[in-house]
């Protein structure tokens, strides 16, 4: 496995969220991801920048393993939301946690008017509501922003219940104008079929 990231989650989708990794191309990182917050919104991990991803390309995203935090072993690991950084903001609700934007100054406030919670995003992002993708499973994302932004979390063991702490480990490879190329317009979920 390549790179071990614990880092500050965001709970809102923004294009200028700071990434806080960089993977290339067939690369693997491994996430440690929150559950949920106190007002039930999902904590996500990342945005991990995908060296060389432009707009129009597609990354493809594979998930390895996913376990939990206590070491409790759970068969069917399964983030609950993934998704790259949309390619601009809305308008927002003015709060939220922002990973690495520093809070309180003029471009916290800024970016906070303009994020989105992940429910709002609909169909722009994958996760359990759709299918359950556990190790074996793989996404093709669109990029919409340079360097993809990808985040994951929310990771459910079992069904689509309560989230809990864990780790992702996912390979991610670029797949230059996939948008054109393969007529990726959103998500597309491949999940494992075993």
């Amino acid at each position: 496995m390549g790179l071990s990231l614990a880092v500050p989650g965001h709970d809102r989708w923004h294009p200028e969220i700071p990434g806080v990794a960089e993977v290339i191309t067939g690369g693997s990182v491994r996430l440690e991801c929150e559950g949920r917050r106190f007002d039930g919104e999902p904590v996500l991990c990342g945005p991990i920048v995908v060296v060389g991803a432009m707009p129009g390309d597609v990354i493809v995203v594979d998930v390895m393993a996913v376990g939990r935090a206590d070491g409790v072993y759970s068969a069917g690991g399964h983030p609950g939301i993934i998704g790259c950084a949309p390619a601009e903001g809305r308008a927002g609700d003015g709060g939220g946690l922002l990973g690495r934007v520093t809070p309180m100054d003029a471009e916290y406030v800024r970016i906070a008017g303009e994020a989105v919670r992940s429910g709002e995003r609909g169909r722009e992002i994958g996760g359990c509501s759709i299918a359950r993708l556990a190790a074996g499973s793989r996404i093709l994302l669109p990029v919409l922003v340079r360097g993809a932004k990808l985040s994951v979390g929310d990771l459910h063991f079992g069904e689509c219940g309560e989230a809990v702490p864990g780790w992702i480990d996912l390979r991610v490879n670029l797949t230059r104008q996939g948008v054109e190329r393969f007529r990726v317009t959103g998500p597309m979920l491949m999940p494992d079929p075993g």
